[in-house]
């Protein structure tokens, strides 16, 4: 997706005859997996919402993700897995591989591969159906919290086109509004604008550079992750006989993605699998590893990348957001029933962190029990931080690993 971000003295002198004032109980930032599925949730618990998205314009080829068992069970629960199953590959078992070491994982639950855009594209249908107000090129750009609700201005702007082909496009301001909300949710991404107006900080690690491919192949029959001298890559097979290769790269050098990178990677790190006579798609791809000192404040919260982010190997950023998004609506839903006190969110929020800090914090005790196998003892944060398993499923496969958070 593209982004575009105005400042606030940009902006004010043409909204000031502009601005509206209305009212609703939830407003989403972010239109990303997150935000959606946590409309949906909202939606089902027969909460008003309003999801702001800056684009809707579409993942771009190549942006393949991983469903964990957790949120496929949850999906399931929200009657997506018939739409979802039609456009993904289900897989039950991992097979790991470690600085040549091999051992199969059984999932507790399956795993699926979906394309990101048909995810967020089913999402979609189904809040269209459910009739929740999804509103695009729309881009939140003031935060002010009182007591009981949260005041959220947005601008909405339409990309136009010079009067000749010579002309630049431009963004031109075609609706302003203030929403009072009894609450947020900031699922608006790693460069997070709801976390910024909260001034919460996030604490930013080295970059790492992944470069990505997808390519015509006789794929193994489930997802192989392996970890090589401490750096790792994970092969997933899609469907319609192709592959998807995320490849962890040992410098922070911007190489081509090219053919010859991909058969120079696997003949180092995969050299079971044939290198392809051609591309579908490549790219070199930069992650910084993040974590938010605050999950969110009073009646704002976050969830995934807004909150934290990782690399993409077991795609747990996305996955503990759509957990962290369905627990806080369910909190949210609570609290606006008079059920619960308003800081039941703050105690979710920070477990939310503890969480996230147990699996993925090089700092935070990950025991490697007597049972484990030796070669496992030096690689256990790295391998821990990529599986495609997130929450109470993680006992599951730590078990099997001889891994237990301590």
């Amino acid at each position: 997706m593209t982004f575009v971000a105005w400042s606030l003295l940009e902006i004010d002198s043409e909204e000031a005859n502009m601005t509206k004032i209305e009212r609703t109980q939830l407003v989403i930032a972010g239109g990303g997996p997150v935000g959606l599925l946590a409309a949906l949730c909202a939606a089902k618990r027969g909460l008003e919402v309003v999801v702001l998205e800056r684009s809707f314009r579409g993942t771009p080829r190549g942006h393949t993700t991983l469903l964990h068992p957790s949120s496929l069970r949850l999906l399931g629960e929200l009657g997506l897995s018939p739409l979802l199953l039609r456009s993904g590959q289900l897989f039950e078992r991992l097979e790991l591989r470690v600085d040549g070491n091999k051992q199969q994982i059984k999932l507790p639950f399956p795993v699926l591969s979906i394309t990101q855009a048909l995810f967020e594209e089913t999402l979609l249908q189904v809040l269209r159906k459910e009739e929740v107000d999804l509103r695009a090129t729309c881009e939140v750009t003031a935060i002010v919290q009182a007591e009981r609700y949260v005041e959220v201005k947005a601008v909405r702007r339409e990309r136009l086109r010079g009067p000749s082909a010579t002309q630049d496009e431009h963004w031109e301001l075609t609706d302003s509004n203030t929403i009072q909300a009894q609450f947020m949710i900031g699922a608006d991404g790693h460069a997070s604008h709801v976390r910024q107006s909260l001034g919460i900080r996030s604490d930013v690690g080295p970059t790492e550079s992944y470069a990505m491919f997808e390519f015509p192949s006789e794929a193994p029959p489930a997802p192989e992750l392996v970890i090589t001298g401490g750096v790792g890559h994970l092969l997933t097979p899609l469907l319609e006989r192709s592959a998807r290769a995320s490849f962890q790269l040992a410098s922070a050098s911007q190489p081509v993605a090219d053919l010859a990178l991909l058969a120079k990677l696997l003949r180092e790190r995969a050299p079971q699998q044939q290198p392809p006579l051609e591309l579908h798609w490549s790219s070199v791809v930069e992650f910084k590893p993040a974590l938010a000192e605050a999950f969110g404040r009073g009646r704002v919260w976050l969830a995934g990348d807004a909150a934290h982010t990782t690399g993409p190997l077991g795609v747990q950023s996305m996955n503990r957001g759509l957990g962290e998004a369905y627990q806080m609506v369910e909190a949210i839903a609570a609290v606006d029933a008079g059920k619960s006190p308003l800081a039941t969110l703050q105690a979710l929020g920070n477990a939310q962190r503890e969480q996230w800090l147990r699996t993925h914090e090089s700092g935070a005790p990950l025991a490697v029990l007597p049972h484990a196998p030796a070669w496992l003892s030096g690689c256990a944060r790295r391998v821990a931080s990529s599986l495609p398993v997130s929450g109470p499923d993680l006992k599951a496969v730590f078990d099997q690993l001889g891994l237990a958070p301590s």
